[in-house]
C-alpha cells in the first residue's frame, strides 16, 4: 500500500542517522566533491546527504527526494553529479556509463540558467576538473554517423553543455524548462539515460491547475518516453508547494523510491528536543528565528511548507486557528472556586525518543460549559513518573474526576492508581464510560471518530488555551496536532494530546453554578417578576 507524505514524515528519525554508514558509491562521490572544492567546504557533510545519495545511486529506476529549502539538492544531484559523469563517463554505483542526460527545471530563465552558470563557475575554478576535462580538441560521431570535431573538451550554451574527459568519454547535457517540449531528445546517437527533475513548479505556477496539468504531462509523458527504454533513471527533486504539486503526487503514488527530509523532526520544540537534518548549517536558532518571523507575519503555513514539508490546506483543516480561544490563566487560578476541575490522561509506557508522549491535561470547566486548559504534562517518560505527575496535579487542583483509558496495555493503570491513592493519601474519583459503571474509560470507536465527537464544541469556541503555556511542551504538541487534524484523519506524527481532548466527550463534566446575584437589582427594576423567580430549578 502506498504511503502518504505524512507517513514518510512521521518516520523521520534523525537520531538514528548519526551512525549511518553510506555505500561505497556515495563515499566515492563525496570524495569527488572534496576534490572539486580542493577540500574547502563550507559545511560538514550531513548524514541526510549520505542517505539521499544512497537512494539516488541504488538500482531503482525512479527516485523522488522531497527536501527542505537549503538542502543543497541542486548542488548534489545536478551540478556535482553532472560533473562526476563528465569526469568519469559514468554514474556512481552500478548504473554504469552515461552519454546523455537531461535536466528539467521550472524555466529556461530561472532554474536552467542558474544550473549552467553554476556548473561553468565550478569548472572554471577547479584545477581538478580542468585536469579531468582538459581544454583540447575532441572528435566524435554524431547521430548520423558523421565525424564532428569539437575545439575544446567542454562547451557551454544556454540549453546544452557537453564535455569530453581525458579518456575520451563524451557526455552531453540538455537543459529544459518544465513547460518546454522534450520530445525527440537525442544526442550521440542515443536517447538520454538520466533525467534530473529539479523544482519544476515556479511560484506563480503553483496555483494554476492548467499549468500544473501541463507540467505533469511533460513529466509523465514527454520525459518518461524520451528516455532510453532499456537503461534509464529518473531522480525527482523538490520542495512541495501544495498537495497538488506533481512531486507530492509522485511521492504518494507508490511508483517511486522515496526519501523525505524536513529541516527537523518537529517544530516548535525546545532546544533540547531539537533534532535537525543539517544542524551544522540549520541549527535550532535559525529554525526558531524563521518560525517566529513566520508567526509574526502570519505566514506559518509557508514555514511548514518550505522547511517542514507539511502541506495542510485551509480546506482540509478541521480545526482553524480562530476556533481556539486564548485566555490568561492567572485569572482562572485566582478564582478557582468558580470552576470545576477535571483531568484527562493518555499514558505511554516508554521514554524512548521514538515512543508516544504521555499526556496529562488539567481542565477547568466554567458555568458556560467551556473547557479551559490550566495545566498539563507532555513528556516521553516511564509510568512511575506519569503516576507522580498525576498525583501532584490531582493534589493541587482537586479534580471532580480523572479519566484513564483502559484499552490495550492501559488496563492495569486503574488498579495501580487506586493502590497509589491509599499509599499517598490522595484520593480522587476515576470517571467511568462504557465500562459497566466501573472505573476507567473504554473507547467505543477509533481515535479520529472520538475526536469528531468533541469537534462541535471546539467549533463552538468551547476550547480555551492559556497564553502562559505558549512555547511549553504540552502547547507545542497540541498546536501541532490540532493544525494537522484534517477531514481525512490525523496527519501529525503523534495524536496523544488530541486523545486527552477527545476524552472530554466520553463523560459528563458537571458545570459549576452561575452567579445569579449579579443583575438581581436590575431585574427587579426593569423586568416584570417571574412566577418561579427564586425557586431552585433543580427542585420540581
Amino acid at each position: 500500500m502506498a504511503k502518504s507524505v505524512s507517513d514518510y514524515l512521521n518516520e523521520v528519525d534523525y537520531e538514528k542517522l548519526k551512525n549511518y554508514k553510506p555505500t561505497q558509491a556515495t563515499l566515492e562521490f563525496i570524495n569527488f566533491m572534496h576534490m572539486c572544492e580542493d577540500g574547502k567546504v563550507e559545511n560538514k557533510t550531513p548524514a541526510v546527504h549520505l542517505v539521499a545519495l544512497d537512494k539516488a545511486f541504488s538500482s531503482k529506476e525512479s527516485i523522488a527526494i522531497m527536501c527542505h529549502r537549503g538542502f543543497a539538492k541542486s548542488t548534489l544531484f545536478a551540478e556535482m553529479l553532472f560533473l562526476f559523469i563528465a569526469c568519469f563517463g559514468r554514474m556512481p554505483g552500478s548504473f554504469g556509463k552515461v552519454n546523455f542526460a537531461m535536466y528539467i527545471a521550472d524555466s529556461i530563465d530561472n532554474g536552467v540558467k542558474s544550473l549552467r552558470k553554476n556548473i561553468e563557475f565550478r569548472y572554471q575554478n577547479s584545477e581538478f576538473l580542468q585536469k579531468m576535462i582538459p581544454n583540447k580538441a575532441v572528435k566524435y560521431a554524431d547521430e548520423n554517423g558523421d565525424d564532428v570535431d569539437i575545439s575544446a573538451g567542454r562547451k557551454f550554451t544556454d540549453v546544452r553543455i557537453e564535455f569530453a574527459n581525458v579518456r575520451g568519454d563524451h557526455f552531453v547535457l540538455r537543459l529544459f524548462g518544465a513547460k518546454s517540449g522534450v520530445r525527440g531528445a537525442k544526442e550521440l546517437g542515443v536517447r538520454p539515460q538520466l533525467a534530473i527533475i529539479d523544482d519544476i513548479i515556479a511560484d506563480e505556477d503553483a496555483r494554476s491547475e492548467t499549468i500544473i496539468s501541463s507540467i505533469e504531462d511533460v513529466i509523465h509523458k514527454a520525459v518518461k518516453y524520451a528516455l532510453h527504454p532499456k537503461k534509464h533513471k529518473v531522480i525527482w527533486l523538490g520542495t512541495p508547494f501544495n498537495a497538488n504539486d506533481p512531486l507530492y503526487k509522485a511521492v504518494e503514488s507508490g511508483s517511486y523510491e522515496v526519501a523525505c527530509f524536513p529541516v527537523c523532526e518537529k517544530f516548535p520544540c525546545s532546544k533540547e528536543e531539537f533534532k535537525g537534518s543539517w544542524e551544522d548549517r540549520f541549527d535550532y536558532d535559525y529554525v526558531n528565528s524563521s518560525y517566529k518571523e513566520a508567526l509574526s507575519l502570519g505566514k506559518v503555513d509557508s514555514f511548514y511548507q518550505e522547511l517542514m514539508l507539511q502541506i495542510m490546506s485551509d480546506e482540509n483543516r478541521i480545526v482553524r486557528d480562530e476556533d481556539i480561544v486564548w485566555y490568561d490563566r492567572a485569572d482562572v487560578l485566582k478564582y478557582r472556586r468558580n470552576y470545576n476541575f477535571y483531568i484527562t490522561t493518555d499514558f505511554a509506557t516508554s521514554e524512548k525518543s521514538s515512543s508516544d508522549y504521555s499526556v496529562i491535561s488539567v481542565w477547568a470547566i466554567n458555568n458556560n460549559g467551556d473547557y479551559l486548559l490550566v495545566d498539563g504534562v507532555c513528556k516521553k517518560q516511564l509510568m512511575d513518573k506519569n503516576i507522580n505527575d498525576l498525583f501532584v496535579l490531582a493534589s493541587v487542583y482537586k479534580p471532580l474526576g480523572v479519566g484513564i483509558e483502559i484499552s490495550g496495555q492501559q488496563r492495569g493503570f486503574v488498579s495501580w492508581v487506586q493502590s497509589e491513592m491509599i499509599k499517598r493519601n490522595v484520593f480522587f474519583n476515576l470517571v467511568s464510560s462504557n465500562n459497566d459503571g466501573n472505573a476507567g474509560i473504554r473507547p467505543i470507536a477509533d481515535k479520529f471518530a472520538r475526536f469528531n465527537l468533541f469537534l462541535p464544541r471546539i467549533k463552538a469556541k468551547k476550547l480555551w488555551l492559556p497564553n502562559e503555556l505558549k512555547d511549553g511542551e504540552w502547547m507545542n504538541e497540541a498546536l501541532d496536532e490540532l493544525s494537522k487534524a484534517s477531514s481525512s484523519g490525523f496527519k501529525s506524527k503523534h495524536d496523544d494530546v488530541l486523545d486527552t481532548i477527545s476524552m472530554l466527550a466520553s463523560f459528563e463534566a458537571y458545570k459549576p453554578s452561575a452567579n445569579y446575584s449579579i443583575g438581581k437589582e436590575y431585574r427587579k427594576e426593569n423586568l416584570p417578576p417571574m412566577e418561579d423567580e427564586g425557586k431552585n430549578p433543580y427542585i420540581f
